[in-house]
């Protein structure tokens, strides 16, 4: 029986592929082992918060400034497309936005639905609130991904006729944000979720420019090692975090310096990669996690809430999170959520086939920032307060709005405008 290889478009950089597939299970296993379930009455907790090895595993294991790198590559790549076709910079918002927005709403109803079973079942309240708390935290992509991507026409052609300003100024940015909030107690940190994931997208420009690939390997190798050096000398000299978790809320300059890293040393085994990927052994996982990456990030929540009221409901006790018990029943936790997953994988997909039709109507920029800005509120706000209080009930119906909003687009149709919304630019259907 012979394997149907996915089709590879000309551009597509497989590399990109493989690292998003890599980092995607990587990501979704440490949400999963953080999730601790223990006490009298039963509470969830972070169940590595106090677990040491991990400080020194996220040196290698944070991989979201690669996502952010990823996502940058894919973000201009989609943008100068959709530009050379006659796209405006509202359509690629619009288009980014409700790629985004769609999904999501999707999966935090099912977060919803599984928590309001679990609370028909007799589900103590106070475990559930702090359950749907622990469920909303991996929500904080979607916000802070909204607004890079938000960004990216105006990023782009910062990167196009003055790069090297753009990447000093997002870096003295982040410095002057961390020197002033750290040292000087001014309130201004959560300005670094955008100077830094800013300056870690535009380093997924410089990638899908060749930048990097130009450079000597002992160059790249160098550079790795001394942003590490900086590493440590901030966190030795400075005082900051050596766990790279506490640095990401909000993101101090470590997370940049781990962006500089991380981009050199992919850039160095990336033509191993590309070599890696082309076996067919390694494409079909990797075009699969591609397809339903979107799906397992925001459903992994979905499918833990599932695995944990099956528990509860056939009676298996919670285990002390960190005891060697609970390292050993991790396996089949995680082997369960994986189980859900693919069940749910397909179905959900199907749901979303569902969607309306996005009509063919051109989107004022105001209104496509204005949709993307309550997607932004309306996640934030889950994010910070939990699924469960009347203020992410109407949260959601912010969300609700702003999808029914990009759907829909504009008042009019725009003179000689297509009637599909597939001929539309900006509104074709794109897996980057």
């Amino acid at each position: 029986m012979v394997t149907q290889l996915p089709r590879i478009p000309p551009d597509r950089d497989l590399s990109i592929d493989a690292v998003r597939a890599l980092c995607l299970p990587v990501v979704v296993v440490l949400h999963a082992l953080q999730m601790g379930i223990s006490g009298d009455p039963l509470r969830a907790q972070n169940a590595l918060a106090h677990w040491q090895p991990l400080v020194w595993i996220t040196w290698v294991g944070m991989i979201m400034p690669t996502f952010f790198i990823a996502g940058g590559f894919a973000g201009i790549t989609n943008w100068r497309r959709l530009s050379g076709e006659g796209g405006t910079a509202r359509d690629y918002l619009r288009s980014r936005a409700l790629r985004l927005a769609r999904p999501t709403l999707t999966a935090m109803l099912g977060v919803l639905a599984t928590l309001g079973i679990m609370a028909l079942c007799g589900a103590d309240p106070g475990f559930l609130h702090s359950f749907a708390f622990r469920l909303a935290e991996p929500l904080w992509f979607i916000a802070v991904y909204a607004i890079c991507t938000a960004f990216v026409p105006v990023m782009a052609r910062l990167h196009r006729v003055a790069a090297w300003p753009t990447y000093f100024a997002l870096a003295a940015g982040a410095v002057a944000v961390d020197v002033l909030s750290r040292f000087g107690g001014v309130p201004i940190a959560p300005l670094n979720w955008l100077f830094v994931w800013l300056f870690v997208q535009q380093l997924g420009f410089g990638v899908r420019d060749g930048w990097y690939a130009r450079r000597p390997r002992w160059l790249l190798g160098l550079l790795a090692m001394t942003a590490y050096g900086v590493i440590g000398a901030a966190v030795w000299g400075f005082g900051y975090s050596p766990d790279m978790l506490d640095n990401l809320n909000p993101p101090t300059v470590l997370l940049l310096l781990l962006g500089l890293a991380q981009v050199y040393l992919f850039t160095l085994l990336q033509p191993a990669i590309r070599r890696i990927v082309r076996r067919p052994r390694v494409l079909v996982p990797v075009a699969a996690l591609g397809t339903f990456g979107m799906t397992i990030y925001l459903w992994h929540t979905v499918a833990m809430g599932v695995v944990v009221g099956v528990q509860s409901a056939i009676g298996l006790p919670f285990i002390e999170p960190l005891t060697p018990q609970w390292w050993l029943t991790r396996v089949p936790w995680l082997l369960a959520i994986a189980v859900v997953l693919a069940g749910l994988c397909p179905i959900v997909v199907r749901l979303e086939r569902s969607w309306p039709r996005v009509r063919a109507r051109k989107m004022p920029s105001w209104a496509a920032l204005g949709a993307t800005a309550m997607l932004v509120v309306s996640v934030g706000w889950v994010l910070t307060q939990g699924y469960l209080n009347w203020g992410s009930a109407a949260a959601l119906a912010v969300l609700v709005a702003s999808v029914l909003w990009l759907t829909r687009g504009g008042p009019t149709r725009a003179p000689n405008e297509p009637s599909r919304a597939s001929d539309t630019p900006g509104l074709r259907a794109t897996r980057l």
